[in-house]
């Protein structure tokens, strides 16, 4: 984008090499319609999600229910903090595929605007925020990069119709904000890519699939949102050669295996549940609700990603001449209890219904096999 900061530009040039120097990565210039920077006012209920009684359940059997999980008292807060200043220190840390920042002496809501106006200007509009839980996530976007530089298309740029020219991918990302340690905050960044592929052998029609998420890409946007907090290149390139390599050595056990209706992960139960977070939005559980202390996720499966990327993408006519037809509403998902039970040795994962009895949806099996190959 031509209004980025010219810092911001250049870690698009080197910030993926680290991540994986064997082959060219390609250039970022996702886009989107609205290209408003929004006000820098905090959300008024962005608090802390670890601390307060804002998702603490009432004692009682022990059993786990949503109706206990949405049991929250609405909790305002002035919206008169500063903007992010003096940032003390932010560095990259990995567990796995997974990275994440962790910005020094700053709580969630310092961060909060900022992250807001870090996605707009790098292209993406934002779909949905939930500043209770720390969750933000952005539209469906597309990397214009990507897209052939040839003569017809400069002429359609020229004329106002460069949008018809499209790719066959679709990026989003869900953003999860966190009080971390010792006053620090984290910030994850959880990427979901679609492909546009053809729907028959005739190649007459198109459907859009999930494609796995890309990890490298992930790793490039921490880097930029460093950058974006007042970190310079030197240190950028060196977090990103530091958690280049896994910190798992080839060969070791994995770190999870499914155990009959449930999922056991190894390890330290504070680094499993946040694990566990990251790999709901990474596998397409859109998370309500949290509650640490009860070891629960509220969860509810994502719209079929699939139609929705095919709603924001009309045909070449539609997108010359006007829009379609409006799409019904899909039916509503059920919600799901994850529960992230602790055990000896590590914790164990497992789906509820909204009683606390095991969830027994057809599509168990394959939510607890996404986990599974998320947290191994």
């Amino acid at each position: 984008m031509n209004h980025m900061k010219p810092a911001v530009i250049a870690i698009a040039m080197l910030g993926l090499a680290a991540c994986s120097s064997n082959k060219e990565q390609p250039l970022l210039d996702y886009q989107t319609q609205n290209r408003k920077v929004v006000d820098l006012e905090v959300p008024p209920d962005l608090t802390n999600p670890n601390q307060g009684n804002l998702y603490q359940i009432p004692a009682g059997s022990g059993a786990v229910r949503a109706s206990d999980i949405n049991r929250t008292q609405a909790v305002q807060q002035p919206a008169n903090q500063a903007v992010l200043q003096n940032v003390k220190g932010v560095h990259m840390e990995r567990d796995g595929s997974q990275r994440w920042l962790v910005v020094d002496g700053k709580t969630p809501a310092e961060i909060w605007p900022l992250l807001k106006v870090f996605w707009q200007e790098n292209g993406f509009d934002i779909q949905s925020e939930e500043p209770a839980i720390g969750q933000m996530e952005t539209e469906w976007a597309e990397n214009r990069a990507k897209i052939p530089q040839d003569s017809l298309r400069n002429l359609f740029e020229k004329v106002g119709l460069g949008g018809i020219y499209s790719t066959s991918e679709r990026d989003k990302f869900i953003i999860r904000i966190e009080q971390g340690r010792n006053g620090n905050t984290d910030v994850f960044f959880a990427h979901k890519g679609m492909q546009e592929v053809y729907g028959d052998r005739n190649q007459d029609t198109t459907m859009w699939q999930p494609r796995p998420n890309d990890p490298n890409l992930e790793a490039a946007f921490l880097a930029r949102f460093m950058q974006y907090l007042g970190a310079d290149n030197q240190q950028v390139e060196n977090e990103l050669t530091k958690t280049a390599q896994s910190d798992r050595p080839a060969g070791s056990a994995e770190l999870a295996r499914i155990d009959g209706n449930s999922v056991l992960v190894s390890g330290d139960y504070e680094r499993n549940w946040r694990r566990t977070a990251l790999a709901l939005d990474r596998i397409g559980l859109t998370v309500l609700g949290q509650n640490t202390e009860r070891h629960a996720f509220l969860v509810q499966p994502a719209p079929q990603e699939g139609q929705a990327v095919a709603n924001k993408k009309p045909g070449l006519f539609k997108r010359l001449l006007g829009k379609g037809k409006t799409e019904t509403a899909p039916a509503v998902a059920p919600e799901i209890i994850v529960h992230v039970e602790p055990v000896s040795g590590g914790s164990r994962i497992s789906l509820l219904n909204r009683d606390g009895s095991a969830y027994a949806g057809r599509d168990a099996s394959t939510w607890l096999s996404r986990l599974h190959t998320e947290l191994r």
